[in-house]
């Protein structure tokens, strides 16, 4: 692991708890490996910095976003996310009391100190627009929403698809990448995987075949609906502007500028639309998909 990340041992061993206590609960994922002193981890000097080393086990398959995208994909994956969610609403671990980091979404408010990165004026006072009514609509009343463990990063990178018996769709097997993991409202792991299936699919509409996955095994509530145009917002204002402020420092890694066109466009046309024409387009979308998929 880098130098930076093995300076919070405590977080680590959390991460590794996360991911055994998942891979027995039937959640396929990268399964700590013990090392020959039984230890899931050690700390290892390179060139006199401290570096934590683990073994994971291999999630064979493709990459979300190596496939084409389809309902049935979108589907399974808010299924596969309510499981995993599920499957973590018992777990805990003291070094997730106080983790924090500025990619949790309840830390947006952080963003206003990159706003500077942002060059283009419209879209600056968007974000402040964003970070502003998230703060007030949804922070305000964050100690009332449902807190649990996270994954914190549920994208297109980090979930593990693999070929269908048909062989022309394609089923999810497992998620990776538990650096994200946090003790958060359960509603913001919802919105931050929203964010990325639509920015995905490049539709707005699709995300309601995915939340119909969702809540097919963990429903949302009115109220939880209601605070995820916030939740979308506010994740891809914090995903734009970070971007731009680390690209900043390393201009050279365009990587980090890869979302931002379908990005910025997806928070526009969002920003744009009423809250209700939001939720009637998300619910009309996965009421169709199940209608269809049940014929």
């Amino acid at each position: 692991m880098n130098s930076l990340d093995s300076k919070n041992e405590k977080i680590v061993d959390a991460q590794n708890q996360v991911m055994l206590y998942l891979s027995k609960q039937q959640i396929k994922c990268p399964r700590p490996i013990a090392n020959a002193s039984g230890k899931y981890y050690s700390v290892e000097k390179l060139n006199g910095t401290a570096h934590v080393v683990r073994l994971l086990e291999f999630v064979p398959g493709q990459i979300f976003r190596e496939v084409p995208i389809t309902n049935c994909l979108l589907f399974q994956s808010g299924e596969y996310l309510a499981k995993l969610d599920r499957a973590l609403k018992d777990f805990s671990h003291e070094a997730y009391e106080n983790h924090t980091t500025t990619w949790l979404l309840q830390n947006v408010p952080r963003v206003r100190e990159f706003l500077f990165a942002v060059k283009d004026k419209e879209r600056k006072e968007l974000c402040e627009e964003v970070i502003d009514a998230f703060e007030s609509k949804v922070l305000s009343v964050v100690s009332t929403l449902e807190h649990q463990i996270i994954h914190g990063d549920f994208n297109e990178s980090n979930i593990v698809v693999e070929s269908a018996t048909n062989q022309t769709d394609h089923n999810i097997k497992g998620v990776i990448d538990f650096g994200d993991t946090s003790k958060s409202p359960l509603l913001f792991e919802v919105g931050i995987a929203l964010t990325y299936m639509m920015l995905e699919a490049k539709d707005l509409g699709s995300g309601g075949v995915f939340l119909a996955g969702f809540a097919s095994i963990k429903p949302i509530s009115i109220t939880e609906l209601g605070y995820l145009k916030y939740c979308v917002a506010a994740r891809l204002v914090q995903s734009l502007v970070l971007g731009l402020y680390t690209h900043s420092l390393h201009p050279t890694n365009d990587y980090l500028l890869s979302t931002q066109q379908a990005g910025w466009q997806l928070l526009e046309k969002l920003w744009r639309e009423s809250f209700d024409s939001v939720d009637e387009l998300w619910s009309t979308a996965g009421h169709q998909y199940l209608t269809q998929s049940n014929k």
